[in-house]
């Protein structure tokens, strides 16, 4: 049973349930009724039947690759379905991204506490510098004063 021809072969063969469920009627041709109707209109048996060959062949071949409305419309909703669950999926990954992004702004609030502490301790670490300096200036100046007058 070939309903959908190449195109859809994969997903026949994925769905086997499917392909059973929703089997394509045959279209009727008649192939000793319409060679009798070509000679009726006055061609040859032979040519009759060679043009009947012909179309029984090229009838087959179409038909594999007919679909019903049935069988478009059953399809289209597997696709639905498959939408749906990419949708689904998705969604999913727009949540962890989203609980992703929370983590980054509690560390990134933590990252702007650590910057205004270490603020804080450069601003009283410049000023112990220059406190440091006025008691190194206070201290070693009276010190180098009396060695050089000694």
């Amino acid at each position: 049973m070939r309903a959908f021809a190449r195109p859809m072969s994969g997903f026949l063969r994925m769905n086997k349930a499917f392909v059973a469920e929703t089997a394509m009627p045959q279209p009727v041709f008649d192939v000793l009724t319409y060679p009798r109707n070509l000679e009726s209109t006055g061609l040859s048996r032979q040519q009759a039947e060679a043009i009947a060959r012909g179309m029984t062949l090229m009838v087959t071949q179409q038909v594999e690759s007919l679909v019903t409305k049935e069988h478009f419309d059953l399809t289209l909703a597997y696709v639905d379905q498959r939408f749906q669950q990419v949708d689904q999926r998705f969604d999913q990954i727009d949540n962890r991204f989203e609980q992703v992004n929370r983590r980054f702004e509690h560390v990134d609030g933590r990252l702007d506490r650590v910057e205004d502490r270490l603020s804080r301790v450069e601003k009283s670490l410049s000023g112990h510098t220059i406190l440091l300096s006025i008691i190194t200036f206070a201290v070693v100046t009276p010190l180098l004063q009396s060695l050089v007058t000694h």
